[in-house]
């Protein structure tokens, strides 16, 4: 660049300097010209002349006087007309000549040739008369002659002057013009210097400039031989005019074979020539670049030995023709291998599907577990709700008691495993809505008292939140982190103290909480762990507590989520100090006027059926309570049917039920209700759909339609509540969470009439609830062995179903093995079935049956796998059936 500016600025230099020397040349010649011109007339000066003349006017004046006065006789009078006629031809040459004009015009001459002429004019009327008359008149021709006399001595005295003063005006003129000449001449002098100077440092740079691209040229010979990618030049008419080494080992020519060979013949695939001769002529007409100038591209490549390989590709035009020169384009074309590269990237991309594979079936077997550990969770724990209201002994409620705390902790380890991988998603699908902190953490602590007294601890709390207790945020992740961390304050602390503390931090919108206990505290080696997942620093068979490691875990992922932090200061044997921070801005509108729907907890969906053909939607018959609600349930699985159905009327409720999403929605057409519970994985019309139907018919205005689902993915809810839903609860579900959810959603009680007015504002719920609860934890799917069936449904009833079921896998196995390929209600029925096995216990049964739902053709293995597992499973539903 610094090359460049420098020939730029002595280009400029050399031009000015030429341009100044022609301006000199050409001044110098014209001033060459004047002064041969001054000089030639100088030679024959008209001041000359006018002396001459002026003073031969006078002598001829003089000769005439003479004439004059030697004239007697009329013969001598011709000698006097013959003096006058050359007098007067002087007087006119000075009266009319320009070269007289400064003569004539000088101020002390004005009145001279006036006086001249009148006297000459005088004189003639003598001169041309008679000669009797001039010969009488030669004495007054004499006194006329005495008076011009003097004039012309003054006129040829003034001459004198303005000879002089023109002598020395031409004098300084040429001497002014000299002097211009020499300035110019000494000028063009300098500038032919300077112009010599600047010829010679411009040689001399001309000869640098040239052994510096003599190495430049070495040096870029050097770099294309040694090149590992490789170069071609080839003309415009695709001739290869150089081929560098490495061009001979990727494309397998010698740099004599390509050199001078069509390029497209060597190294362009078949399939690509016509596209390469068409660019290229393209190029030549009318200049348009498809791959030239475009920077690295990928295409494909032929070697000698006619495999086709990738490469990417850069061509530049080489364009020598610049300010008006002829030259030739050359393309230059820079080709690297990338075979290896396209491996690599394939080997990643596999390496990257299978990680994603990976992390699929992680999410999957979550799913999967989640299902198969709720499914038999959802039977027990809903027996024992049912079981705890059928008047037990005491020493029976003991044992209900503690079959529904252990599967309360089962429970709680799906969820925290659930919950560890759906954390993020979870947390931003609660809504923020405005809350009251305050009345959260005192339900808190109010919930650990008793655990805190039968530890010996004291539980206390205190809060200062300034002007108002309301805060925008997300309740229900508020109150999962609190409820961890003083669960573990309570539990790992005896005959101490546990502290809670609430305050905002100044005018700020940030809220720090502390939960203080005098408990065995940490390690400060362990501090940094506490929070990792599946940690527990007492993992020793003695342990004083149980559980998976993911609580502290989950808690910091979550006030994460939130915008927030928490720390751990704790010294071993003195207690710890947990502090957690939340942007919690202060809000002065009321909590119970913009309570939001509570945030859907993690499960899992129960979409397998045990119906083969849906019925109608039924109505159980109860007491006509005036308080009790009229409440839809729509859900395909009969058995959990019936556990919500039992749980509902315990409750005192009327319950209408519903097997399928179309009945639901006939349901709802055909009578008002206070409150719907909407299966979501359902044949058919499943929960979505029949939820748009009902919203979209008003057929059901002012009424909240609540999901049972065992859905866990946080997606699954946002789609669930986006479709019109208030509101998601997890299954396995307890009768105190239909209860709370009864009380937080449903309408007051109806006056019975076939539809009310639709509502235009929201219809008053029983109770506004300020603080929305935290659900209750997930309970179990369906029931997993037949004799917890038999109890939950009656024998009679389970025989009639076990009967209906050995006969619908029969039909199936029969369809099956006569058809050629698996249709879609074939596909359906063994979902259905899949469903049913689930329910009975027969988890491979079910899971041979799903694979017969997604094969591929007619099934072939998964089929002779399916008889397998029926074989097994017949026989126990055949000794229960003899039974």
């Amino acid at each position: 660049m610094k090359l460049g500016s420098n020939s730029f600025f002595s280009r400029g230099v050399l031009i000015a300097i030429a341009v100044v020397v022609a301006l000199l040349a050409v001044q110098s010649v014209r001033l060459g010209r004047e002064v041969l011109f001054r000089l030639d007339g100088l030679s024959t000066a008209a001041t000359d002349s006018l002396q001459w003349t002026l003073s031969q006017a006078e002598i001829e004046h003089l000769k005439l006087e003479n004439a004059v006065l030697a004239a007697e006789t009329v013969e001598d009078l011709a000698q006097v007309r013959r003096k006058f006629d050359i007098l007067f031809s002087r007087i006119m040459t000075i009266r009319e000549s320009r070269t007289f004009a400064p003569v004539r015009n000088a101020p002390d001459n004005a009145g001279i040739m006036p006086r001249v002429q009148q006297r000459i004019d005088y004189l003639i009327t003598y001169i041309d008369g008679p000669d009797e008359a001039l010969l009488f008149g030669l004495p007054r021709v004499s006194e006329i002659l005495e008076e011009n006399r003097t004039d012309l001595r003054n006129l040829a005295l003034a001459g004198l002057t303005e000879h002089a003063r023109a002598s020395e005006e031409k004098r300084l003129n040429f001497f002014d013009l000299l002097s211009r000449l020499a300035i110019v001449v000494l000028a063009l002098l300098v500038a032919l210097t300077m112009t010599t100077l600047m010829m010679g440092r411009l040689y001399q740079r001309g000869k640098r400039l040239a052994e510096r691209t003599r190495e430049a040229v070495a040096r870029m010979r050097a770099m294309v031989t040694s090149s590992l990618d490789a170069i071609l030049v080839v003309d415009s008419d695709g001739k290869i005019q150089e081929f560098n080494g490495a061009a001979e080992a990727i494309f397998g020519y010698s740099r004599a074979e390509a050199t001078g060979a069509n390029m497209a013949d060597l190294i362009v695939p078949d399939h690509l020539r016509e596209a390469h001769a068409e660019g290229m002529e393209r190029f030549r007409t009318s200049g348009q670049e498809t791959v030239i100038g475009k920077g690295r591209i990928q295409l494909e490549a032929k070697r000698k030995s006619g495999e086709v390989f990738p490469v990417e590709l850069s061509i530049t035009a080489s364009k020598p023709a610049e300010d008006g020169e002829e030259g030739e384009t050359v393309f230059v074309s820079y080709l690297r291998d990338i075979s290896d590269r396209i491996a690599a990237e394939r080997e990643l991309r596999n390496a990257r599907d299978k990680a994603l594979a990976g992390e699929r079936a992680k999410a999957e077997l979550l799913t999967v577990m989640s299902h198969e550990m709720r499914t038999p969770l959802t039977g027990v724990l809903g027996a024992v709700d049912l079981l705890s209201d059928s008047g037990l002994s005491a020493e029976q409620s003991g044992y209900v008691t503690m079959i529904r705390q252990s599967g309360d902790r089962l429970m709680g380890h799906v969820n925290d495993v659930l919950q560890l991988s759906n954390l993020e998603s979870s947390v931003d699908n609660e809504n923020r809505r405005i809350f009251d902190l305050a009345k959260l953490v005192g339900e808190l602590v109010k919930s650990q008292q008793t655990a805190a007294r039968q530890a010996g601890n004291e539980l206390s709390w205190s809060c200062n939140l300034g002007p108002t207790n309301n805060v925008l945020g997300r309740p229900l992740a508020v109150q999962r982190v609190l409820q961890k961390i003083l669960q573990n304050a309570v539990d790992f602390t005896r005959d101490g103290a546990v502290a809670v503390e609430v305050q905002r931090l100044g005018s700020s919108d940030r809220v720090e909480i502390s939960i203080a206990d005098t408990g065995k505290g940490i390690a400060e080696d362990d501090l940094d762990r506490i929070f990792e997942d599946f940690i527990r620093l007492d993992a020793s068979y003695s342990r004083s507590s149980e559980g998976t490691g993911l609580g502290l875990a989950i808690t910091r992922r979550t006030v994460e989520a939130m915008g927030g932090d928490i720390s751990c200061e704790s010294e071993l044997g003195e207690g710890s100090l947990f502090t957690i921070s939340l942007p919690l801005p202060a809000s002065g509108q009321s909590a119970s006027n913009t309570t939001a729907p509570a945030a859907p907890a993690a499960a899992a969906d129960t979409h397998d059926a045990v119906q083969k053909e849906p019925q109608a939607a039924a109505s159980v018959a109860e007491p006509q309570d005036p308080q009790a609600l009229e409440i839809l349930v729509v859900e395909d699985n009969e058995i959990n049917r019936i556990l919500v159905e039992k749980m509902l009327r315990n409750l005192g409720h009327r319950v209408t039920l519903a097997p399928g999403g179309a009945e639901g929605v006939a349901a709802a057409r055909d009578k008002d209700f206070n409150l719907i519970f909407m299966d979501i994985s359902m044949p058919g019309v499943d929960g979505i759909e029949a939820t748009r139907q009902i919203r979209s018919g008003r057929l059901a205005d002012g009424v909240d339609i609540v999901a049972l689902t065992a859905h866990v993915a946080p997606q699954d809810h946002a789609r669930i509540l986006a479709a019109g839903m208030a509101e998601v609860v997890t299954k396995p579900v307890h009768k105190s969470t239909l209860a709370d959810v009864i009380d937080r959603r449903a309408t007051l009680p109806l006056v019975r009439s076939r539809r009310p007015v639709a509502k235009a504002v929201p219809t008053t719920k029983l109770t506004a609830a300020a603080q929305t609860p935290e659900p209750a934890p997930a309970a179990a799917r369906e029931l997993s062995d037949i004799e917890q069936f038999f109890d939950a449904l009656g024998r009679d009833r389970g025989v009639e179903f076990l009967a209906e079921y050995k006969g619908d896998m029969e039909q199936l196995l029969a369809d099956l093995h006569s058809c050629e390929d698996l249709s879609d209600p074939l596909r359906a029925e063994a979902h259905r079935l899949a469903g049913s096995a689930a329910v009975l216990g027969f988890g491979a049964l079910r899971h041979a049956l799903l694979d017969i739902e997604n094969a591929d053709g007619n099934g072939g293995t998964d089929l002779m796998r399916l008889q397998a597992e029926w074989d097994e499973a017949q026989g126990e539903i055949t000794s229960h059936l003899a039974a």
